[in-house]
């Protein structure tokens, strides 16, 4: 079953503007109807759209797939992170979930990401590749159809993680001059990570969490917890938190919205 949480309005703003609820009431139909949709194959694909660009970076790690809806004109627009424990997975992932389609036919430009995974490349190279993503796609917006003032993040698993971190910790974006008041929203599913010290079912940090976050420090845990960052900002875009029953990720979210 997928459980939501209501957003406290001193934590994340509320949501007022019609772009928001039209994107969040999208992603609640897709959950119910997504896989009765068929693949993207009639959309208007770009692949493999390199978003980054800097001396030892493999192009194969920081390339998207942008799905484009007929007609497309100052679209709002979907960058979806995958999931796979920070070590496996690719943008073709990003469509188990969610249909380009359907969110084609809603009207948004479906931008699915790939990104440097972990253990040959540890934390924090994922949320740097999730914030030169953000970047590249509100400079370029345009040149898809897409408006670079509606961007709309959303990950699934550690997916999820990323998204939420990135837009909640501003020193990502900040690394491009942007704020994280750039992503108009952020949907969350069903991640266990937004406290990672307190990440397993018995309050403590899984084996396998240390071939992404290698560092012993307590501080770097607490720099990935985007749980524990959120009263240290408060430009942060609207938040829809979903998860599925199963240990720990409920508890998680919901600690993550009070």
């Amino acid at each position: 079953m997928i459980g939501t949480k209501p957003i406290p309005m001193r934590s994340i703003p509320a949501l007022r503007d019609k772009i928001f609820m039209r994107f969040f009431s999208a992603i609640l139909l897709a959950l119910i109807s997504a896989f009765a949709f068929a693949p993207p194959a009639n959309a208007k694909v770009v692949r493999d759209v390199i978003y980054a660009d800097a001396p030892g970076l493999d192009p194969g790690d920081v390339r998207a797939d942008v799905y484009i809806p007929d007609d497309a004109d100052n679209a709002p627009v979907i960058l979806m992170m995958h999931g796979g424990a920070w070590t496996f997975g690719n943008k073709l992932s990003a469509l188990g979930m969610f249909q380009a389609r359907y969110f084609n036919d809603q009207g948004f430009v479906f931008i699915a990401v790939n990104y440097r995974l972990s253990p040959a490349h540890p934390f924090p190279a994922q949320q740097q590749d999730t914030a030169a993503a953000i970047a590249y796609f509100h400079e370029h917006a345009t040149e898809f159809g897409g408006d670079p003032n509606s961007i709309f993040l959303m990950g699934h698993s550690a997916g999820a993680h990323m998204a939420a971190l990135t837009a909640i910790d501003p020193d990502y974006l900040d690394a491009f001059d942007l704020t994280p008041g750039v992503i108009k929203g952020v949907v969350a599913m069903d991640s266990a990570a937004y406290n990672m010290a307190r990440t397993g079912s018995d309050g403590d940090i899984p084996e396998f969490y240390h071939s992404t976050f290698t560092s012993d420090d307590p501080d770097v845990w607490t720099a990935a917890s985007p749980t524990l960052l959120v009263e240290e900002t408060t430009d942060i875009p609207p938040f829809l938190l979903l998860y599925v029953n199963r240990a720990v990720a409920p508890s998680r979210a919901k600690e993550l919205a009070e």
